[in-house]
């Protein structure tokens, strides 16, 4: 029997999900017109790409053979916990040291990473963190424990 390739079948499958969910959802929205477009129409429009986008990754990978997908579960939790220990400690520690603190439990995952190499990780891209969220996009939220 011919194994399909699973692989680019759930991947597929995860981005039309993905695509029609941002479809779906954003219908709350005013749609507007092409020439004047509401904040509806630009996540319906990516939405409905990706989700096409996702089709033409699944459907070819049915007719394909293929292996299944290698999954690494210590490098997914590992991902994951750094994300809501990001979440937990934000409102905590504030912006830069959950940043560094995740990107410390993050790069756990990383077997050939040593601890000076994290550590210089964390330091170094907490301050690029800090430019995209404060000064990019402008956002307000504690930077420090010390602020606010």
């Amino acid at each position: 029997m011919n194994k399909r390739d699973s692989t680019d079948i759930i991947g597929g499958l995860f981005l039309t999900a993905l695509g029609l969910f941002f479809v779906v959802y954003a219908q709350r929205y005013n749609m507007g017109t092409l020439n004047r477009m509401g904040p509806g129409y630009f996540p319906v429009a990516l939405g409905s790409v990706m989700a096409l986008l996702g089709l033409l990754i699944a459907l070819p990978a049915w007719f394909r053979a293929g292996t299944g997908p290698d999954v690494s579960w210590k490098t997914l939790f590992i991902v994951i916990g750094s994300v809501v220990v990001f979440a937990a400690t934000m409102p905590i520690l504030g912006l830069m040291l959950a940043t560094m603190l995740s990107i410390v439990v993050s790069s756990l995952a990383d077997n050939e990473l040593t601890w000076p190499g994290r550590l210089l990780l964390a330091v170094a891209f907490a301050p690029l963190v800090y430019l995209v969220f404060i000064f990019g996009l402008g956002m307000t939220v504690q930077v420090w424990p010390w602020s606010y």
